[in-house]
């Protein structure tokens, strides 16, 4: 079968504005793809959970934040309060305990006065049932007094001293009853000790009463025999009672410091842990100059702030763990995401039968994207049996996918076309002859791209395919010939009868590149190179008209094959439409 119609130059290769660069290749007017620059990417996944974590975090953070100051300063607070009014209340019991005995005193006072009479031990032996367990009452000789008689003096108390008969120290109680008689009251330490064990409660705080800062009258938990008086001293020393904790109270450490609120207190280190002590000192009335405290553990006291501590950490593992649970689903709103940048990295490839369609999802929008793509996906599967896949697939992975690529390339042309053909199917039916021309065009086509040529276009019976672009292939010839001869075997080998296939391949310089209007565009070939390999298929049947496969090459293909290569000079011919003569092999 001949064609009349040909590929040429003129015209097409003039009007095309082009310019050389420094490697020659010609350019035509192609706006420059703005550059990307390189930088650090985040998986969409990772973006979002990181988004979704932080915002948790500030947020869940400030809530936490200032509810744990506001818990502090609350459970501070009520711990004052809490304090202040354990505080109180033991200085109420120690103040009435000395209201109730200054009542007794007067009771006896009022039974005297005015009478002249004189007591005797048993007249005050009734009242002494209304003093605490081991106190006692005493009659002396007063001093001449100038209190009127209708005045009751006050009982006068006294510092503890030593006393015979006692084995600790005594504070003692005196009243002038106005007849000659001073009535005592002798109060040992013994008494104070259990007005202190009525004041504890719920066996967390040990009651102290000090002395001044030095001297020490009760602390809970130690043995009577660590108060033993004596006459030199009827109060031990804070300092010696090392069997408490409180000896190291007032004793400078790094660790001990003073209580900040509204009540007086001190933190400070003992033998096993910290300890806490709340006081008040006492500035009027019998217990003048005594300093009356409790003693804590300090974990116990500050039980209230460590469970605000507790708070805060469940609050913070609580965080945590919702920012891990933010993260997981932001994850999990990435990976469809993912899946479809995956799919669509396929689809670049435009491996339309080997994409895995996108599956539906439980989000609305995600869905419709996802139904969206898959009908794209069919879309441009149907639209790639009309386009050369692999001629696409590397413009794109040559980044040449302007609207105007235009370049002057050595490359190598070929044409292959059936002989007969027309004769043939005037036999076949229209189904026939398609079915034929498709098994004859899937040989063609898979000679041609395993070795990596580019089918330019299919023509009625004939294929038309090039070497050297879009990628740089400098053994383009030897490509070329390689597939030639390949297709050669898989025609010889063919069972079918009449089968007849002719071959031109020609190197030489052409335009290539985009080709065409806005509305149609076409990546291909154009030059005389290309009508030298056309003439030389054209040519074939002339050489040897009865061949199954006759495959011409032209001196500049035959001159850039490997040595060795195989190829019959057949010396040099006049092609149709050619002024000057080509040296022509055969090499099939």
């Amino acid at each position: 079968m001949t064609r009349e119609t040909l590929p040429q130059v003129s015209g097409a290769a003039e009007s095309a504005p082009l310019s050389q660069d420094a490697g020659g290749r010609a350019t035509g007017a192609v706006s420059p793809e703005v550059p990307v620059r390189p930088g650090f990417r985040l998986p969409v996944g990772v973006a979002l959970g990181l988004v979704f974590s932080f915002l948790l975090v500030v947020i869940c953070g400030i809530i936490i934040t200032y509810m744990a100051a506001s818990d502090r300063r609350i459970a501070g607070r009520l711990l004052d309060e809490q304090g202040l009014a354990v505080l109180k209340g033991n200085e109420a019991v120690l103040t009435g305990f000395f209201r109730e005995q200054e009542q007794v005193f007067r009771s006896i006072a009022l039974a005297t006065a005015g009478n002249g009479v004189h007591l005797t031990e048993a007249d005050i032996q009734p009242f002494e049932k209304l003093l605490p367990e081991g106190a006692g009452l005493e009659l002396g000789r007063s001093v001449m007094s100038e209190t009127p008689p209708d005045e009751l003096p006050d009982v006068a108390w006294s510092d503890f001293t030593y006393e015979e008969g006692f084995g600790e120290a005594v504070k003692v109680a005196e009243l002038d009853l106005g007849n000659g008689q001073l009535l005592k009251g002798l109060y040992p330490r013994s008494v104070f000790a259990a007005i202190a064990g009525s004041m504890a409660f719920e066996g967390r705080q040990s009651v102290f009463i000090l002395s001044g800062r030095d001297k020490a009258i009760v602390i809970g938990g130690l043995p009577v025999s660590a108060f033993a008086a004596s006459p030199e001293a009827p109060l031990p020393a804070l300092e010696d009672l090392g069997g408490s904790p409180l000896s190291r109270i007032w004793v400078e450490d790094r660790r001990a410091h003073n209580m900040g609120g509204s009540i007086k207190g001190r933190v400070f280190p003992g033998d096993n842990g910290m300890f806490t002590a709340i006081y008040t000192e006492i500035g009027a009335g019998p217990a003048q100059g005594w300093i009356l405290g409790t003693l804590y553990r300090a974990e116990e006291f500050g039980a209230a702030l460590d469970q605000t501590r507790i708070v805060l950490y469940a609050a913070i593992v609580a965080l945590i763990v919702g920012a891990v649970l933010s993260f997981a689903v932001g994850r999990m709103l990435g990976r469809p995401l993912i899946r479809l940048a995956q799919t669509a990295a396929g689809l670049r490839q435009l491996d339309f039968a080997g994409v895995e369609r996108l599956p539906r999802s439980r989000l609305s929008e995600l869905d419709d994207v996802n139904r969206a793509f898959n009908g794209s996906i069919g879309a441009l599967n149907a639209f790639a049996k009309y386009v050369p896949r692999q001629l696409v697939s590397r413009l794109i992975e040559e980044g040449m996918t302007s609207s105007r690529n235009i370049e002057l390339r050595e490359m190598t042309i070929v044409f292959t076309d059936l002989a007969g053909f027309t004769t043939m199917a005037s036999n076949l039916t229209a189904e026939e002859t398609a079915a034929y021309l498709n098994g004859y065009f899937e040989t063609v086509s898979s000679a041609i791209t395993k070795r990596d040529g580019t089918i330019d276009k299919f023509l009625g019976d004939g294929v038309m395919a090039f070497w050297g672009a879009p990628s740089d292939q400098p053994d383009h010839a030897a490509r070329a010939i390689e597939a030639v001869k390949a297709l050669a075997e898989q025609i010889e080998a063919s069972p079918i009868r009449n089968l007849r296939v002719r071959i031109g391949v020609h190197t030489g310089k052409v335009v290539v590149g985009d080709i065409g209007s806005a509305a149609r565009m076409n990546y291909t070939v154009i030059g005389d190179a290309v009508n030298v390999a056309a003439r030389l298929q054209e040519h074939g049947k002339q050489v040897d008209p009865g061949a199954k496969v006759i495959a011409l090459a032209s001196a500049e293909t035959v001159a850039q094959l490997p040595e060795g290569t195989s190829a019959t000079s057949l010396g040099s011919v006049q092609l149709r439409g050619r002024a000057e003569p080509l040296s022509i092999f055969r090499i099939a």
